[in-house]
């Protein structure tokens, strides 16, 4: 009886040994990183209203890394804002475009996970007026 005890006993500080790594296995996968992020924002417009519809913009997230290639692109909608829902990781250049208005660009670094919010406004180009 005292054997059968011990063996129970054996027995039982495994099944909790086991257990135990188990839960550490599950709550490690489920704290892991997604390896994508995501970018919103928002462009206002020079001497334009946010009331009024606003002009579109492309927006472009170029991946830095030349061998990647990788470019995301998408277009202001009609209050001026954009979504780049599931992105890849690293370093971006951000360059916003549109007609009349003058370009933006910024560097900007996506970690997993991370979900940002940007917001620009563009300079309007002004025309030149003739010298007298």
């Amino acid at each position: 009886m005292i054997s059968s005890r011990i063996s129970l006993r054996k027995m039982l500080i495994r099944c909790l040994r086991a257990a135990a790594i188990a839960g550490l296995a599950i709550s490690a996968a489920g704290s892991a990183q997604s390896g994508a992020a995501s970018l919103r924002g928002w462009v206002a417009f020079e001497d334009v209203a946010y009331v009024d519809v606003q002009p579109r913009a492309k927006v472009q997230l170029r991946h830095d890394a030349p061998e990647a290639g990788t470019v995301y692109v998408t277009q202001t909608d009609e209050h001026g804002f954009f979504v780049f829902p599931h992105t890849g990781l690293g370093r971006f250049m951000l360059t916003i475009t549109a007609a009349n208005f003058r370009p933006y660009s910024a560097d900007v670094y996506l970690a997993s996970d991370f979900s940002g919010n940007w917001a620009v406004q563009l300079r309007a180009i002004r025309k030149k007026r003739a010298a007298r």
